[in-house]
């Protein structure tokens, strides 16, 4: 009768052995765009609400930040050349219609087409425009741009609501950074459990 191979309790440790540390999951390369693009909403949102003419110039600088951060995330997830070339080619589509979009608002509103839109109003304006492109590149790519679009979303509503938000952004951003660590140990803790079973 022929042995049969099974699989022994110290080839078992080394293969959960081989799983990257919790800090190391929690701060992969993915992640850490996640947390640049929070950090940059938030100065966005408290720079808009300190010198709302000012801001557009900033709004408009982020999306090609915002398009490099999603490609850079993306990438290891992609094999192919061809894959790869159509990744970059739809994130450009995507955060160059915006940024054509912002361009068409900041011409409208600086020569004279839209003058019942003050500094305030357009960069909410923008604001909106970059929570929406936000969201839907998360729709499609990856679902953490969603929480960034909602903290921009939200930032853009506080704008509008209070004149001083500054230090209730950084509170919102420091609890949502907060909430994502935390679930992400806790699910790499349920995972642990359920590879134990």
């Amino acid at each position: 009768m022929p042995e049969e191979l099974t699989l022994t309790p110290a080839a078992d440790a080394a293969s959960t052995t081989s799983q990257p540390s919790l800090l190391r999951r929690l701060f992969r390369l993915r992640d850490v765009g996640f947390y640049l693009m929070i950090a940059l909403a938030w100065f966005g949102a408290v720079y808009t609400d300190t010198d709302a003419h000012a801001s557009r110039w900033y709004w408009h600088g982020l999306i090609p930040v915002f398009g490099l951060i999603c490609i850079i995330t993306q990438w290891p997830h992609v094999e192919t050349a061809k894959a790869r070339a159509l990744l970059v080619f739809q994130q450009f589509l995507h955060w160059g219609g915006l940024l054509l979009l912002m361009q068409l608002v900041f011409i409208a509103t600086t020569q004279g087409f839209m003058d019942t839109l003050d500094d305030r109003q357009a960069s909410f304006l923008l604001m909106l425009n970059v929570t929406l492109t936000t969201f839907l590149a998360g729709i499609y790519f990856n679902w953490r741009l969603c929480i960034v679009a909602l903290f921009l979303g939200a930032g853009a509503v506080f704008m509008v609501l209070m004149q001083n938000i500054a230090p209730m952004l950084v509170y919102a951003g420091i609890a949502a950074i907060v909430i994502y660590l935390l679930w992400s140990w806790l699910y790499s803790r349920w995972q642990a459990r359920q590879a134990a079973k």
